[in-house]
């Protein structure tokens, strides 16, 4: 009886603390696709809100699961919203991608007039709480005089102070994807933001430059702290349990 109840505490124990780790599988957690346009293309006009699966509050199967708003300081009416006809929007699209009217497919951001624009950036921010294991990325199409630099900064407090360079890409030409993960230090950060700067571009004109499709944040979803802590309480329930028989039972034998 006492080494069936001490097996069967264990076997218990063991049980609930595999259900406790923390899955590895990636998430799309921030999703821009840049298609909610519903004027005639090109058009100053940009959708700068994130997309969102439906679960989450959105309307579109292949978005991300938390909503953010893409800032700028770049010159207004250098940026806007082009057609399909560069085929960007083939590049790193998200699986499901589906949104309802009013909608325009296919739809990225052109940054032009270059020249005067370098070092201005587009950033968003992320309540990262439950997030680790990040990586960004995005397809890029870099025409003549657009930007040939593009550097990816982070921030833990919200925007507030210093950014910190996690990744630098030069020579762009192009259409291409940029891809790169997030440092340790982004983990599990409430007022994490993300910000792309630009430089190295040469052009005065209004041509396509520099044009951004399907801005995309995965990562891993961690366990909420009220999941861990319920999981904990069972688990001593358990033992509890399993004591109250071992008690009960070396009790009988010795009688």
């Amino acid at each position: 009886m006492k080494l069936r109840s001490l097996f069967i505490a264990v076997a218990g124990a063991l049980i609930l603390t595999a259900a406790l780790v923390p899955r590895a599988n990636a998430t799309l957690l921030v999703y821009f696709n840049f298609e909610d346009v519903t004027s005639p293309l090109p058009t100053t006009t940009v959708d700068f809100t994130s997309d969102q699966t439906a679960a989450a509050g959105g309307d579109n199967p292949g978005g991300g699961i938390q909503m953010s708003t893409l800032t700028t300081n770049y010159t207004a009416g250098d940026f806007g919203s082009v057609s399909s006809l560069i085929q960007i929007g083939a590049a790193n699209r998200s699986a499901g991608d589906n949104d309802v009217p009013p909608k325009t497919q296919g739809v990225a951001v052109n940054f032009n007039t270059s020249n005067k624009n370098n070092g201005t950036w587009i950033q968003f921010a992320v309540n990262a709480t439950f997030f680790t294991n990040m990586s960004l990325s995005y397809a890029v199409n870099t025409n003549g005089n657009g930007f040939t630099t593009q550097t990816w900064q982070y921030n833990t407090s919200g925007g507030v102070g210093a950014f910190t360079t996690f990744a630098t890409f030069t020579g762009l030409t192009g259409l291409q994807t940029l891809s790169a993960p997030l440092p340790a230090g982004a983990n599990a950060q409430p007022g994490l933001v993300i910000r792309v700067v630009f430089s190295e571009g040469h052009s005065n004109g209004n041509d396509l430059q520099t044009v951004i499709d399907n801005i995309q944040l995965n990562g891993t979803v961690i366990p909420e702290p009220a999941t861990v802590v319920g999981g904990l309480l069972a688990l001593c329930g358990i033992g509890w349990h399993q004591r109250r028989r071992l008690i009960h039972a070396l009790r009988l034998r010795r009688a």
